[in-house]
């Protein structure tokens, strides 16, 4: 089915949404910007919605005034076009504008009276190009490159110029090992996976080898720091300080920074604790323990229960497991939480606020321009 519309707002995900007035149905499409007006045709691509379906944009007979054309020659619509980021399309003062947009409507949606937040403005990337600090590629020994969502399907590339100088030369000295026939998928796989930072040497090139997490922006990822060391700095009532989802030590090194008692850090993944002792900061205490766990709280609550600050930065999935969480933090006084998924925030934002907490400061950060994705830091207090 073809059918002429104008998309009218973008989704959650950052899709285009076109309504077509023939069936009163309502479709998202890549590629597009609020304000653009085309042909699209209905594509059967499945979504659990009667509401909602998805479509293509076949041509675009008027542009939105904030479209500009990439700068990057690997976006399109093509099957075989990298989606990497779909934002490249419009201006970077509307992707910002959009971005905020989507955290607003998260919190509504969650049950907030956004007019009583202060949601104030987007803190800007100062680079638009040449900032991330980590990727990771896929190959098949004989191409390499990023997904494309338009087909499931390797979208090769030569270079990325959202990589800085550093990753640029790894992705280009890995580019130089193919065709590789140690690279070739499995059964069952259509790729393999190679993780690019900017902190690792050419030698360490290797398939489906996890590298530790890091924050993808280092610009922005220093102002984040900032924000929490001045936080934590203006907070009389630190006290033992809990951390949530530490990682590798991000955030830890400030929190080691500040006049809290103590710092106990919780982390998952055992390498990441490894290399968070391995910086030998004082006060810290760490522990592994899967915080996704149903028995989490009953099991870690000894440790927490006399803590007054909580600091997490949890994976998109946001913290998820509630059961027993504020019967484990009975003196807890401040929480700062560190979110890149509006969506897992505001639903977590709620059960706090239902819970007797309230957000005391909101602010928004740009890591990856040219994409949906937006972090919050967020304090709320007892």
């Amino acid at each position: 089915m073809k059918f002429n519309g104008t998309i009218t707002h973008l989704s959650q995900k950052g899709l285009g949404v076109v309504k077509n007035d023939q069936n009163n149905m309502s479709y998202f499409v890549y590629g597009t910007w609020p304000g653009d007006i085309g042909e699209f045709e209905v594509i059967d691509k499945p979504l659990n919605n009667k509401k909602f379906a998805y479509a293509k944009l076949i041509t675009l007979t008027h542009s939105s005034a904030q479209r500009q054309t990439p700068v990057c020659p690997y976006v399109g619509l093509e099957e075989n076009s990298c989606t990497g980021c779909p934002w490249m399309i419009a201006d970077y003062t509307s992707q910002l504008e959009q971005k905020r947009n989507r955290f607003v409507y998260a919190m509504k949606r969650a049950g907030f009276d956004t007019t009583q937040l202060s949601i104030g403005p987007i803190h800007p990337a100062p680079h638009l190009y040449g900032y991330r600090n980590r990727c990771q590629v896929k190959t098949d020994g004989e191409k390499l490159g990023f997904v494309s969502e338009n087909s499931y399907q390797i979208a090769p590339v030569n270079d990325c110029i959202v990589l800085n100088e550093r990753c640029r030369s790894l992705l280009k000295t890995t580019l130089q090992q193919l065709p590789n026939s140690l690279w070739r998928e499995d059964s069952g796989h259509n790729w393999q996976c190679i993780e690019l930072s900017d902190d690792m040497h050419a030698d360490e090139i290797r398939i489906n080898q996890k590298r530790p997490f890091k924050q993808g922006n280092t610009a922005q990822n220093k102002w984040m720091q900032a924000w929490l060391r001045e936080k934590l700095a203006h907070n009389t009532h630190l006290g033992k300080v809990v951390e949530l989802f530490c990682g590798s030590g991000n955030f830890t090194e400030i929190i080691a920074e500040s006049d809290c008692a103590s710092i106990i850090a919780y982390e998952s993944e055992r390498h990441a604790i490894q290399a968070l002792e391995a910086r030998n900061l004082t006060k810290v205490t760490t522990q592994i323990a899967d915080l996704f766990k149903p028995s989490v709280w009953s099991d870690i609550r000894i440790n927490v229960f006399d803590a007054e600050t909580l600091v997490l930065d949890p994976p998109r999935a946001g913290l998820k497991k509630y059961h027993g969480f504020f019967a484990s933090f009975t003196t807890l006084r401040t929480i700062y939480y560190i979110s890149c998924n509006p969506e897992t925030f505001a639903r977590d934002a709620w059960f706090f606020n239902q819970n007797g907490w309230s957000i005391k400061d909101i602010r928004l950060v740009d890591l990856f321009p040219h994409t949906p994705h937006i972090e919050a830091l967020v304090e709320l207090r007892k």
